[in-house]
Parts: C-alpha cells; structure tokens; sequence
C-alpha cells in the first residue's frame, strides 16, 4: 500500500507531471491573455517573466499546442545554446536542411524559410523558454531574427520566457531590433491560498486518489503554500517531499489507495460507501431566499464547494457570498463546514464559525440565503470528543483519530 502511496505522489508532482494535467489559476489564465494579445500586436513579442517554478514552461506548452491549430510553431530550451545549436533547432522545426554547413549558412535558409511563410501571410512564432539562459553570442542570432522583415512587416513572431530581468535583458544594446517592436511583458504571479487548495487536490485525483482532500487537508495546504511561496515547481517539491516524509502514517495511505472489491473489513470501505443514517439517505443542502425554497443539492461527492462561482458544487448567487465560499467535507461520522476564508465569513445557527461539524436541521446563513442541512451522519463518539478537546480548530477526520488512539496506546505500552 506504501508504495502505491509513493507512486501516486510522484505521478501527481515528480519528474514529467507537467503531462498529468493542466491546472489553471488566475495568474495563469491571466499569462494566456497577454501572450496573445502580444503576438497580435504589431510587434509581435512577448515576455514571460516569473522566477524558478513560477510555471513559464508549463504555460508556453499549452500555449504552444494552441497555436499549432493556426499557424507553425518552434519551442526551444534556450539553457546555455550556443549560436550553432540554436539556429539547428528553429532550422529543424521549420522543417529546413540542418546540414546547410556553417552559421551564416543555416541562418541564411532560416530567413528563405520564413520569408516565404511571410509572403503567404502563415508567420512563424519561436518560443524560447529560459531564454536569459542563452549564451550572449545566441541572444545576437535572435537579434538577427527579430530584425526580419518582407513588404515592412516582421516575418517572425516570438515569445521568450525568462527570470524577472528578462526586460533588462532584452533593452540591452545587443538586442535592439526586440526592443524596437516594442514587445508585451508579463511578470508571473503565484498561487493565491485558495487555488493552492485546489492545485494540490486536482493534482492528486488526476494521479488516481480518492482523497485528496485527507492527503492535504486544508491547513496542509496553507502550510505548504508558505513554504513554496506559492510558486507551482516549488510546490509540487514541497508537496512530493511531505508525501514522502508521511510515510508510515495511515492517514495518507489508506486514503490514498483505492478500495477492493470486497473489503475484508469496515476500515477497507471508502467513506462515502458506509450508511450516513438509519435510511441510508446521503446528506442534502436545501437552498432558500427570502422564505422560499430555489435549489437543492443531494451529496454525490467527498468534497462539496459552495460559493458564488460557476466553479463551485453548490452556487448561491449572493452579494455576500464568496467566489469559492467555504467547503464541505463529508465523511462517515461527520460532516465538517470549512470558510475558507471568506469575505464576509459564515454563520451557522446565528454564530459565525471558521471550522465546524454540521448536523441535520443546522442552518448556513449566506447574505440573503439559507442553506438547511438534511440528513447529516451521526457524528461518532469520537467526534463528540473532538469537539470538546483543544484540537477542535484541527477538524481530525475518523482516521487521524484511530491513529492518534494507536500512538497513544504505542506510548503506554512503552512505560509498562
């Protein structure tokens, strides 16, 4: 079971995860955008700047497969190339004779590529990530390149990506036909608390896990985004290394492993595959305005988001309400309410709460909306404990618990 633990994890951030999946926050979408609207501008560059594991090359590898669809496009790894290799890699992916000969040989079947693709209105765009990382003879070639042009247009479109001097580097003397056209910038911003949250679940479920949302609980999550400044190659490190220091504990494996087909005890079934009450109804949220009933939501999943975003489960369309409000996390013995710190927080019962477990007929206040809960799981004896203990704040599912038990079992049985 460990070692599917392991395997998981370093499918979901080891080397080569950036195939897994794509998972796409604000700065993100927001990269896309400029991007585009650089190459639409007459120039037609643009830099992507952000430090080490800000998620450039993940960004220009979508992007690079979007614009496949339109028009041809070359990626380069710039990291220490030399001017005869570079010009070998932009000649190849144009399709031209990488035995042309010399430098200003290849150079010169680069240009007749590209004019005749410029004739016919079909530009090229080169990518070049880590472009900084040339070497100072290479940034000349790309000079050179940039300087193109047939009928007074440029006959090549570029985006280069680069540390945050990236535009220093590009204003510099030897680079002034870039910095004539006037390229577009955009500097990289990390992963906001909540789109951690959501970078590290999604992660884990397109790898395989079933609960993503036990491997990093949501003050994991918070934790890991300090340490990674928020940055998604910093985090996946983080991320992948807590999994592999977890290791020994229950808590990640168990969950993280799916369940057989025939479970030979109660602790082999997932959570949501036990009864929830004697009717065995799963939980439900009835939804109301002003008195009268407009939605409700009957439980399918482990993990339930509300709020006022077309990305949340359960949408309350409220002034009040945030984009992505709070969290529901439904387990056998409980179900826990989590504000994930909203805007104008959340009241159940008339008292406003960070971290609560919810029973049936409690009532979620949200601006001009009510959320009834319906059908809540009984919560355990060993919730009922919980609530009255100092880790209340912590909201340990069934599992932390019978692990706690075991270590404190483990302890007395060493002073006997």
């Amino acid at each position: 079971m460990q070692e599917n633990h392991s395997s998981l994890g370093n499918k979901a951030f080891g080397d080569g995860s950036f195939s897994l999946t794509t998972v796409k926050y604000r700065s993100h979408s927001d990269a896309l955008k400029a991007v585009e609207f650089a190459l639409r501008d007459a120039g037609g560059i643009s830099l992507l700047s952000g430090p080490e594991g800000a998620g450039k090359t993940t960004i220009l590898r979508e992007f690079a497969l979007h614009l496949a669809n339109e028009t041809e496009v070359v990626f380069v790894d710039g990291s220490h190339l030399k001017p005869h290799q570079l010009l070998a890699k932009i000649l190849a992916q144009l399709g031209g004779d990488v035995r042309a000969g010399s430098d200003e040989q290849m150079l010169g079947e680069i240009e007749r590529i590209v004019s005749e693709r410029a004739r016919s209105r079909q530009l090229p765009v080169i990518i070049i990530d880590n472009a900084d990382r040339l070497y100072p003879s290479s940034l000349g070639i790309v000079n050179v390149l940039a300087g193109l042009e047939v009928n007074a247009r440029f006959s090549i479109h570029f985006i280069l990506s680069g540390h945050e001097t990236l535009g220093n580097l590009v204003n510099s003397d030897g680079m002034s036909n870039v910095a004539q056209r006037n390229p577009g910038s955009y500097a990289l911003g990390p992963l906001l608390a909540k789109e951690t949250m959501i970078y590290l679940h999604a992660r884990m479920q397109a790898a395989g896990s079933e609960r993503a949302d036990t491997i990093f609980p949501f003050d994991v999550c918070d934790r890991l985004r300090e340490q990674s400044g928020g940055w998604p190659g910093k985090l996946n490190r983080f991320a992948l290394d807590a999994i592999r220091r977890s290791s020994g504990f229950p808590l990640s494996v168990v969950d993280t492993v799916k369940p057989k087909k025939t479970p030979r005890s109660a602790d082999d079934l997932p959570v949501l595959e036990q009864e929830n009450d004697a009717s065995g109804e799963m939980p439900r949220l009835v939804i109301s305005r002003n008195g009268k009933t407009i939605d409700e939501y009957v439980f399918k999943e482990k993990k339930v988001l509300l709020g006022r975003s077309d990305f949340a489960d359960v949408i309350v369309n409220d002034d009040f309400v945030s984009k992505i409000h709070a969290v529901f996390l439904l387990y056998s013995d409980a179900l826990v309410l989590l504000d994930l710190n909203s805007a104008n927080v959340t009241t159940v019962n008339s008292e406003t709460v960070r971290k609560t477990i919810l029973r049936s007929d409690d009532v979620i206040s949200l601006g001009n909306h009510r959320v009834k809960v319906e059908n809540a799981p009984p919560v355990s004896g060993e919730m009922e404990q919980l609530l009255k203990s100092p880790d209340t704040l912590k909201m340990k599912n069934l599992i932390d618990l019978r692990r706690l038990k075991a270590q404190r079992q483990m302890k007395l049985i060493s002073k006997s």
